[in-house]
């Protein structure tokens, strides 16, 4: 929909299908997004998210933004809000059909679909973007979901795409300590803190100290806050970030 943040197809590098990395990830998240498909039931961009740490954040994301973009969209309920916040281009990208098809309608349901784009793909699909196209990005418990080399790949490619003083929002699980881990069998260790879960998702144990290492080539933290996650004991971590 978007052309003009898109590098003309004959610049695009094809590379290798990355897809075939996340081929268990696909299969969980193509049967939880089917199941919600398959209801009725479709996300309100006028209602207020459950949690009101993450509309702060989407607020200060939005404010004075034009255009975005939210790698690993899933539903779209947040790029939605954006929306609803005043985004005028929104983009979002998943790894799953059924999450694309679901964001597509709840998008045409909420009568938001002149606004946004919902595309399926990988890591690769941030190539065919345009340098400093794009005012604002959303990753959403992507980060530490991925290859850790494919979220490094992705940071820096966000990076890219953002315009000067352009604003990042992420979203990460906590670290847990090293030892919940070893007497799970739920977890199989792959590298350093990196793990394989048995429902075939990936799970990047990562630290605040490596987590600000690897940012820190591309976005600045302006601000940290934890959302704690309903009738749990469990906390994600959020992060207000600007490009350098």
């Amino acid at each position: 929909m978007f052309h003009s943040i898109l590098i003309p197809s004959a610049e695009k590098n094809e590379g290798k299908n990355y897809m075939d990395n996340y081929k268990t990830t696909i299969a969980y998240w193509e049967q939880k997004f089917g199941e919600r498909l398959s209801t009725n039931k479709r996300y309100d961009a006028q209602e207020q998210l459950s949690y009101p740490e993450i509309e702060e954040g989407l607020k200060w994301l939005t404010q004075d933004a034009f255009s975005i973009i939210d790698f690993g969209s899933g539903t779209g309920s947040i790029l939605l809000r954006c929306v609803f916040f005043g985004i005028q281009k929104a983009i979002g990208i998943d790894i799953s059909h059924k999450a694309i098809e679901l964001a597509k309608q709840t998008s045409k349901q909420n009568k938001m679909d002149t606004k946004t784009s919902f595309i399926v793909g990988s890591v690769e699909s941030l190539e065919k973007f345009e340098d400093d196209s794009l005012d604002a990005g959303i990753l959403f418990n992507l980060i530490d979901n991925i290859l850790p080399d494919d979220a490094i790949f992705v940071l820096k490619e966000m990076n890219r795409i953002l315009k000067n003083g352009g604003k990042l929002l992420i979203k990460l699980n906590e670290c847990s300590p090293t030892d919940e881990f070893e007497e799970n069998d739920y977890f199989h260790l792959i590298s350093d803190d990196f793990y394989k879960e048995k429902s075939g998702l990936y799970f990047w144990n990562l630290s605040e100290k490596k987590f600000k290492e690897i940012i820190s080539p591309y976005f600045d933290i302006v601000k940290f806050i934890e959302v704690p996650l309903h009738n749990t004991n469990h906390v994600n971590r959020l992060y207000y970030l600007k490009k350098i």
